[in-house]
Formats: structure tokens, sequence, C-alpha cells
């Protein structure tokens, strides 16, 4: 294994991780990591997605299986942390000061300004998702059907999830 691959997944999940806004970035992740750097297919973009979402835990536990699929053991380590060690550090130091000034009109103005921005980030996210998985009328009416469930039922999502990949897996998806 090359030390060099290994300071490269490093280095480039570093940066993702410091740049993700909630931990959603996928659409730089797939400009980096499918269209500049070449490591990962889209398929393997939304595979690892797919799988980080099934999993307790972070949003994106999918950088562990991208480093996996660069270098194996080794990257998988390098991308984890990579994506969260920086990230967690300035967290925690933003935590801190956060809550010294939380009093403060420019954090509220801060933070409402931060939502818009979030929710951009995330429909960006959901737009690399749909490129890459969603193949036809079966494809778009499963995601329709989910998204429906997913924001006007109570359903646990897990369920939801759960019935989407089975009616997919029926369906030939």
């Amino acid at each position: 294994m090359s030390t060099q691959i290994l300071l490269d997944l490093l280095s480039v999940f570093a940066r993702l991780g410091l740049i993700s806004f909630g931990g959603t970035n996928l659409a730089e992740m797939e400009r980096v990591l499918v269209g500049e750097r070449h490591w990962i297919s889209p398929a393997t973009l939304a595979n690892g997605f797919a799988l980080g979402q099934l999993m307790p835990g972070p949003n994106l536990l999918a950088v562990t299986h991208y480093g996996y699929a660069v270098a194996g053991y080794a990257g998988a380590l390098a991308a984890s942390v990579g994506f969260y060690g920086p990230t967690a550090l300035l967290s925690t130091s933003v935590a801190l000061v956060w809550r010294r000034h939380s009093a403060h009109p420019w954090v509220v103005a801060f933070r409402n300004a931060l939502l818009p921005f979030g929710g951009g980030v995330m429909l960006a996210g959901a737009l690399v998702l749909g490129k890459s998985s969603i193949h036809g009328w079966a494809g778009a009416l499963l995601a329709a059907g989910s998204f429906v469930l997913l924001t006007k039922t109570k359903l646990n999502s897990v369920i939801i999830v759960g019935l989407a990949a089975l009616i997919g897996a029926v369906i030939g998806l």
C-alpha cells in the first residue's frame, strides 16, 4: 500500500469533512471522488451512501466505505480519520465559543443564514443520488413513493427503506 495514496485520502477527506454542512456534501464528494480523482464509480458512491444511511451514527459513515474501496482497511482508516478528526476538533472549539456568545444577535443571524444553505446542500446531494440511482419510471416511482411515505406518514424510516429495497429487488431495480 502506497503511503502517498493514504496521505491523499487523509487530506482529501479532511477537506471534504471540513466543508460538509451537517454531514451532507454528496455533490462535492461526487465531484472529487468520482469526477476528479476517479477513485470510485457513481454506483459505489450511491451504494456507500445508502449503506451509511442504514447504519446508526453519523450520516456519512459512507466515507469509510469509500476509503476502503480505494485502499482497503488502511484507506478506510485514513478516510475516516481525515473526515471526522479535524471536524470534531473544530466543532468542539466552535461549540465552546457558541455557548459563550449565544445571546448575541449576530449568532442568531448567523444560524438563520446557514439554514437555507444547509437545505441547498441537501438538495444537491439528493440530485446526485437521483442522477446515479434512478434509471427509468419504476425507480422514479419508487423514489417518489418513498419520499411521500417519509414526509406524509409517521412510519419509521427503517421500515420504508426496507420496503423500498424489497420492492426494488422484486421488480429488478
